[in-house]
């Protein structure tokens, strides 16, 4: 008992800025006295426990997430009751610390007066901010249902902004403490209380029932709020994979965009090409006296013969197999002094060969043989749908699309790695094939 009268037991909050004040009065009261301090925390533990951001009772979580929460904040108070103790250490004050878990603050503080026989106790009467010189009595609920209740053996001094506002002796009135709480050692108390009527009974049961209909209401809403904020969040992770898909396929979009125009521009200049040999293949023979003045426009054309071939093969290029088509210079000799039959039989020569496409592909119209550029390298038989790949070689498309999805990504011809698995479809030789095969059903070939 002598070890127990020599120490002052402190209720403090667990902030240091809140009790700091009351620590200071006991320190510069009892300080010099020899008594150790002892740094009382009632920590009542956490019913609401946060679970990604919606805080939940712990009645719906499982034991293992309630105790692991509910460590960590108890280590937390015990962090912040350090400040205390360090002002303790300062004055040279011998102190202890004490942190006695309960769901209610004042049954935790009149539990913990019998189980550690506290004799002197001191207190917060109210807020700093509540002071006043006036002040004779505790204003903090708290305070005063310990002054009612607690045990009339323990003396208690509640202090205010540093103030001693006023004492609970041993002279409390008994009255009063017929009705205190009896606390046992289950951590659960008994409590002296008039009689009700019947009236008030039903009262407070109607009431209890309403509170628990608010509960269970709370409790269902946190519910759909959670599952509203995890569809939400699913939903703002569709959105922004759709925006980067979005912006994917925009981006194709605009690649085939480019290559069609290419396309069609190098198509457009086939198709003027191959109209160009169509009509020149289709201009009548001259006549056996030719005027003199179209000598020099019928030499003007051998001339460009040469470049009438390049031509031909930039649209062969185009079609993606570039081939070197028989060239068939015809030596044009003129001798103003001959007569016109030699020189008219050798301009109509030289005018069917600029003109005619036999002089630029090799075409199986005179025989029955396809041209070599006219086989794909893959199947070698004459090409319905030929389309160019990465490598320059024009193929059938289900050849080479087979040629692909086998796993192959080298070309076919070279053995080269493609730079691509994209087609183009070569417009260029497909009207050239069928002109062919149109020709072939003309003179008789199937």
């Amino acid at each position: 008992m002598a070890a127990a009268t020599e120490k002052v037991f402190v209720a403090l909050p667990a902030e240091f800025k809140a009790g700091q004040s009351t620590l200071s009065w006991v320190l510069s009261h009892f300080g010099g006295s020899g008594a150790t301090v002892v740094i009382t925390h009632v920590h009542v533990p956490p019913q609401m426990i946060p679970v990604m951001g919606v805080k939940f009772h712990s009645s719906k979580l499982s034991p293992e997430q309630v105790k692991l929460f509910r460590r960590i904040e108890r280590e937390k108070v015990n962090k912040q009751l350090d400040g205390y103790v360090h002002q303790c250490l300062r004055m040279k004050v011998k102190c202890e610390k004490l942190v006695f878990e309960k769901e209610d603050v004042v049954h935790g503080l009149i539990e913990l007066i019998v189980l550690h026989r506290v004799t002197r106790l001191v207190m917060s009467a109210a807020t700093d901010r509540q002071y006043s010189r006036k002040m004779d009595k505790p204003k903090s609920t708290k305070a005063t249902e310990i002054m009612q209740r607690a045990d009339p053996s323990c003396k208690i001094w509640f202090i205010c902004k540093g103030q001693l506002v006023c004492t609970r002796g041993k002279e409390v009135d008994t009255a009063s403490s017929v009705t205190s709480l009896l606390p046992d050692f289950d951590h659960q108390a008994l409590q002296l209380v008039p009689c009700q009527k019947e009236d008030d009974v039903q009262s407070e049961l109607g009431l209890h029932d309403e509170l628990k209909e608010a509960c269970i209401a709370a409790e269902n809403l946190m519910k759909r709020a959670l599952n509203e904020s995890s569809r939400r969040q699913r939903a703002d992770e569709e959105v922004v994979l759709a925006i980067q898909k979005a912006n994917e396929y925009q981006e194709l979009y605009l690649e085939e965009v480019r290559k069609r125009q290419e396309l069609e521009e190098a198509l457009a200049r086939a198709n003027l090409e191959i109209a160009q040999l169509r009509q020149a293949n289709h201009l009548p023979m001259d006549e056996q006296n030719t005027p003199p003045d179209e000598l020099q426009e019928a030499i003007s054309e051998g001339l460009t013969f040469e470049r009438r071939i390049v031509d031909m093969d930039a649209v062969l290029a185009t079609a993606g197999q570039v081939t070197e088509p028989q060239k068939e210079h015809v030596p044009i000799q003129i001798d103003l002094d001959t007569g016109g039959r030699e020189l008219q039989a050798l301009l109509s020569q030289c005018k069917l060969t600029a003109f005619s496409p036999s002089s630029v592909i090799q075409s199986p119209y005179e025989d029955c043989i396809p041209a070599s550029y006219f086989l794909c390298p893959i199947l070698q038989e004459p090409m319905r749908d030929p389309h160019v790949a990465a490598d320059g070689f024009t193929y059938e498309a289900d050849a080479i699309r087979g040629w692909l999805d086998g796993g192959s990504d080298a070309s076919p011809v070279t053995g080269q790695p493609l730079a691509h698995r994209e087609l183009a479809p070569n417009f260029a030789l497909g009207a050239v094939i069928q002109d062919y095969t149109m020709r072939r059903r003309r003179h008789g070939f199937s």
